[in-house]
Formats: structure tokens, C-alpha cells, sequence
């Protein structure tokens, strides 16, 4: 009979501590909110003092705390160095370059400051894009609907001759992918992502159907996505990105197998507030980090109906310098002496800012030396087994030009307040949790710690018992 008491005792201690470490984990993870999260991910970028490349300018812009003015120059100089040393670039290299000088405000279409590549839009029509591979054409279609762009007279394709061939580049299951027969999460989420603003042309909205079909039927049961060999986190965020931008509610039925693709998501979120590559990894990854932030920030978009995170010209960011309006000289200037019932007009008016992306201009700083994280053609792909940038110097970028005109304090204000109405609070859209436990986070605390407590108390008690 004391030999039966010592078994019950060892169980109830045993499934005392089992509960007690599994509930106060879920507990703390479900306290964080989808905001937390792309809070705590902005926080570990910005305190490098920089950004490293253009995706992490596109997270950081689309996140609820943009860069500042200084650290955004400053990546603006990094890639003016970068473009002053490169001879050619390859169609990818202008694709996400564009994204990048976007991001941080600045305009593609006009660098001043590079020797040679001052329209990057321009020369991306011009360039071999159609022919290089399926990631130039994804990241072309994504680099060219930031903004609403001319195209040059000269140019070597069309946003239609784009769309068409990433269309044909669909595999037979739905998906797409740098090579073979089978589809990949990866492609297929970049995909979905490039041609989500063009549904409405011939054939666009049938093949989003079966792509977003196939995607459901590979999802995991933990709700996550395996890339060429692991389930990992990039596959994940690249699936959200296509997922929400097809107005796909990537928590509903249809993307929640044991678990959904955010609550899957956040599981690998890490102590610095990062992300991480592979569920079994201990530490964050920038890449990862990078397109966990991006993507959350489009599930915000989703949520608060505002597009894309790609929509520059409907969702835009602090610019780095702003064109004042020049006064129209067809207009007559009121007289000091106005007849009553007329209204005086403000000869202040004349210098109210342009947001007018044609015109914004971003400046240089100077610096002495500065550094471009570069990605090739192949490291396109989010899908690579390997998270690592090569790194190259960059030369020295000359003075800027005096006449150049001063930023307006008040116009970047005010592109930054754009930015937070784009990514209201949770507290405003009522956004869910990383959890579905969250409401009861204080109650599966308090069991967890009240278990572990019992356990104790049982095997002490046990022990007790045998020395006596």
C-alpha cells in the first residue's frame, strides 16, 4: 500500500511539473501582441545605428517607427557609393534597389549624386529582365508598382509583357519555382505577392486561385511552411505576404490547420526580439527577422484595409527632401486692398511642401566611406538554406552640390503621421494576439507556477516519506 501512495505521488508530480512548464511558456508567449512583435523587431534593426539593406528598409518604413531622417541619409549614401562602384548591374540588382531608395524616401528616377546610374527605373526597362530568370521578373513587377512610374520610349518590355510571363512560368500544381516541375513556398509566395495588384488582367485572378489553393493544401499542421528541405520561417513569411494580399485571412479556415500562420509565425520569435531561421535554432536571424517584420506589417495592411506594403503612392513614407511648390505666375496676386466681401490670400501659401515623388530628390552627406549589402540574383529567392549577404566597400562619394534645396522639417512630419494612420494600434483595429490563450494569459501564468509549485510539494513530500 506505501509502495502504490509513492507511485500516485510520483505521477501527480510528475503531471504537476509537465503542466506547470508547458502553461507558463504559452502564457508569456501569448502576451504578445502582433504590434509587440513588430515593435521589438524595428527596435533590434534600429539599434544598430543603420540600415543594412533594402529589405530591412522596407520593414523598418512599413513598421510603426520609421527611421529617422539621418540614419535613412546614411543608407542613402550607402547605396550611392554602391552604385558608383558597380559598372553594370544585373536586372535584380535595379529591382531591389528601387525598393530600397523608395523606402527610405527617396526617388529612383533621379540620383544625382551616381555617376552613371541616375534613373534606375530607366534603366530597368532597358535592362535583360524578361530573360533573367523568374526572380526578376517577381521582384520587376514588385519595383515598378511602388510608385507610378514613366516608361521610357525605349523600353525592352511592358508591365503586361511581365505579368504574361510570370504567368506562363506557373507550374502544373499552381506554384512556381526557380526550377524543376514542383512548386516552392518561397517563389510561389513572391509571386502571388508580384502579380496581387494586377488580378484584373486576362488570366491573373485563375491562376492566383490555384496558387493560393496549392499553398493551403502543403500548409503544415503547425501552420507553418517547409521550404527546399525544412520547415522554416522564411517560407512562412513569404506564404503571409501572398496570403493577405489575395485578402486571404491567414487565421482563418482556410490557412489554420493545428494552428494558424501568425500564432505559427511567432513561435519563432526569439529573447532579443528577432526571428529565427529554423524551429530548432537558439538564436535570431537577420534575414529572417527582415521578412517575418515585412510580412507582419502587410498583415496589419491587410487588417486595416490599407493595400499593399509595396503602394508607395497610397501609403507613403517620410521623404528625405521635399520640393516646395513653386507659385503659378498666371495667377494674379491680390491686392493689399481688397474689396469687402473678397478674402486675402497668404502670400505664405506659395511655399506650402509637395509630396510629389517626381520631384524628390534625396541628398548626400559626404561620407567618407560606406558599405552595400548586396544580394545576387540567386539569393533572390527567400528560400536559401544559407542567410548570408556578401559585403563589399564602396568608394568615396563627393560633395553635394550647395544649391541643392534644405529638407522641410514639417513635410517629413507629416509623411510620418501618413505612415502611423498605415499602421494603426492595436488598441484601434482590435488586432489579435500571437496567441489564441491571450485573454487567459494571467490564469495559464498562474496554473503553470501553481503546478510547478504542487510538483514540488509532492516530491519533497515523497522524499520525506522514503527516509523515514
Amino acid at each position: 500500500m506505501k509502495n502504490i501512495k509513492q507511485k500516485i505521488l510520483i505521477i501527480l508530480a510528475t503531471l504537476s511539473l509537465v503542466i506547470g512548464f508547458f502553461a507558463v511558456p504559452a502564457g508569456v508567449f501569448a502576451a504578445v501582441t502582433v504590434d509587440e512583435a513588430i515593435d521589438s523587431g524595428t527596435s533590434k534593426i534600429l539599434s544598430t545605428g543603420k540600415l543594412a539593406d533594402d529589405w530591412q528598409s522596407l520593414g523598418v518604413a512599413r513598421s510603426n517607427t520609421p527611421a529617422s531622417k539621418e540614419m535613412r541619409q546614411a543608407r542613402y549614401n550607402d547605396i550611392v557609393a554602391y552604385l558608383n562602384q558597380s559598372d553594370r548591374l544585373s536586372a535584380t540588382d535595379y529591382e531591389r534597389t528601387i525598393i530600397g531608395v523608395v523606402s527610405i524616401g527617396g526617388d529612383p528616377t533621379h540620383i544625382p549624386e551616381a555617376t552613371t546610374h541616375k534613373n534606375l527605373v530607366e534603366e530597368l526597362y532597358q535592362s535583360n529582365a524578361m530573360n533573367s530568370g523568374v526572380n526578376a521578373i517577381i521582384y520587376g513587377l514588385l519595383a515598378l508598382q511602388t510608385k507610378e512610374y514613366a516608361v521610357p520610349e525605349n523600353a525592352n518590355f511592358s508591365i503586361q509583357e511581365m505579368v504574361d510571363k510570370l504567368l506562363s512560368l506557373q507550374k502544373a500544381d499552381g506554384g512556381w519555382a526557380l526550377g524543376g516541375a514542383v512548386g516552392d513556398v518561397d517563389m510561389t509566395g513572391m509571386a502571388i505577392t508580384a502579380l496581387a495588384k494586377y488580378k484584373d488582367m486576362p488570366g491573373v485572378s485563375t491562376a492566383l486561385d490555384r496558387s493560393v489553393a496549392w499553398l493551403s493544401s502543403v500548409q503544415l499542421k503547425s501552420g507553418g511552411f517547409k521550404g527546399w528541405s525544412n520547415e522554416n520561417s522564411n517560407s512562412l513569411s513569404q506564404a503571409l505576404m501572398a496570403i493577405t494580399l489575395t485578402g486571404n485571412d491567414p487565421k482563418g479556415a482556410l490557412f489554420t490547420k493545428d494552428s494558424d500562420m501568425i500564432t505559427a509565425l511567432m513561435t519563432y520569435r526569439t529573447a532579443d526580439g528577432g526571428f529565427k531561421w529554423l524551429p530548432t535554432d537558439t538564436q535570431s536571424n537577420g534575414m529572417a527577422l527582415e521578412q517575418a517584420l515585412y510580412a507582419l506589417t502587410q498583415y496589419k495592411f491587410y487588417l486595416n484595409g490599407s493595400g499593399s506594403i509595396y503602394d508607395f503612392v497610397n501609403n507613403p513614407v517620410p521623404q528625405l527632401i521635399e520640393t516646395p511648390v513653386e507659385p503659378d505666375p498666371s495667377t494674379e496676386e491680390p491686392s493689399s486692398s481688397a474689396e469687402p466681401g473678397t478674402e486675402d490670400s497668404d502670400s505664405s501659401d506659395s511655399n506650402v511642401s509637395s509630396e510629389d515623388s517626381s520631384t524628390t530628390t534625396s541628398i548626400s552627406d559626404g561620407s567618407d566611406e560606406n558599405t552595400e549589402e548586396t544580394i545576387s540574383d540567386s539569393e533572390g529567392s527567400s528560400n536559401v538554406e544559407k542567410n548570408t549577404t556578401d559585403s563589399s566597400e564602396a568608394g568615396i562619394i563627393g560633395d553635394t552640390d550647395s544649391s541643392t534645396t534644405a529638407p522641410s522639417k514639417e513635410a517629413d512630419e507629416e509623411a510620418v503621421q501618413n505612415t502611423s494612420n498605415n499602421a494603426n494600434s492595436d488598441n484601434a483595429k482590435s488586432l489579435p494576439s500571437t496567441g489564441e490563450a491571450n485573454d487567459y494569459m494571467f490564469l495559464s501564468v498562474l496554473l503553470g507556477a501553481s503546478m510547478l509549485l504542487v510538483g514540488v510539494f509532492f516530491l519533497a513530500k515523497n522524499k520525506r516519506k522514503q527516509n523515514n
